[in-house]
């Protein structure tokens, strides 16, 4: 009871924090999305714009650039840069407390920088023979079934549009703040039953190693994995370089649209290759500096 009373007490002001950001997110969230200026956006300024679009919590970012890459509309450039860009619930979770102001910014300009990088040198490098099909060589019912379809596997997960927006915000911040609550209840609980030192071990805690274990971990398509991770780094058990690897692997459910919609086996390694070798690369030359 102790350790929960605490949890509470250091925790329960994030609350109002988390609802506020959320009452913005869903303003935007519910804008009409009949505007096609983001998907023309996407083909003319490519692993540029992905970058930017990837950097809006938002999830349903990643499932739009998956299946945009799957109707060959984006190159794969900009769906990985989407991917490398996109951070899901840590960026509300670290919004909401002050003292990791400054990591969240060096944390969006690192995952922008990242992005745009490694989305030109895929696609002026490694896939320069790839074609695009571009909206206008689409025909009329082509182009409506295909934004019928973006529109369909656009829908976030973690939000809850059958409410109004006050409501729907509540919900995503009550869910997020509890698994919030969870991640430091069982963290403190470990801290005490085996102790620090053991759960450093664990982690690879001041390893230069430990990005390749967040990294792994960030492939698992949950948003509950950027809180976990957003937690871990808030506590001190990984490091900057840990968290950014994390968040590099995990693109939200944009992965799972690419192997349920039908990207062949090559594709699907390239994307997981490319994310995995970005993250390590970025994780451990941000431990050594």
């Amino acid at each position: 009871m102790e350790i929960i009373l605490e949890i509470l007490h250091d925790t329960w002001m994030m609350i109002p924090l988390l609802y506020i950001t959320y009452c913005i997110l869903e303003i935007f969230e519910r804008k009409d999305s009949s505007d096609d200026s983001m998907f023309y956006s996407l083909q003319k300024y490519g692993p540029l714009f992905g970058a930017i679009v990837g950097l809006i919590p938002q999830c349903g970012f990643s499932i739009l650039a998956s299946m945009l890459f799957l109707q060959k509309n984006i190159t794969l450039g900009t769906l990985i840069a989407v991917m490398i860009a996109t951070s899901d619930e840590a960026i509300p979770i670290l919004l909401s407390n002050p003292s990791m102001y400054s990591s969240l910014i060096q944390l969006l300009i690192s995952k922008f920088i990242i992005a745009v990088v490694v989305g030109y040198f895929v696609d002026y490098i490694l896939e320069r023979k790839q074609k695009i099909i571009h909206f206008e060589e689409m025909e009329d019912d082509e182009y409506e079934e295909d934004e019928q379809e973006q529109d369909g596997n656009n829908a976030c997960p973690c939000c809850y549009t059958q409410y109004p927006l006050p409501v729907s915000a509540l919900l995503r911040t009550l869910k997020i703040y509890g698994f919030i609550f969870i991640t430091s209840l069982v963290l403190t609980l470990l801290i005490e039953g085996i102790g620090i030192e053991s759960l450093e071990r664990i982690l690879l805690t001041n390893s230069i190693f430990q990005p390749l274990l967040t990294a792994l971990f960030g492939f698992i398509p949950n948003c509950a994995i950027t809180v976990v991770l957003a937690q871990l780094f808030s506590m001190g058990g990984i490091s900057f370089g840990s968290l950014l690897a994390g968040l590099i692997t995990n693109a939200g459910l944009g992965l799972v649209c690419l192997i349920r919609y039908g990207a062949t086996k090559k594709e699907i390694l390239k994307v997981f290759v490319i994310l995995y070798i970005t993250a390590i690369i970025a994780g451990m030359l941000f431990i050594l500096i």
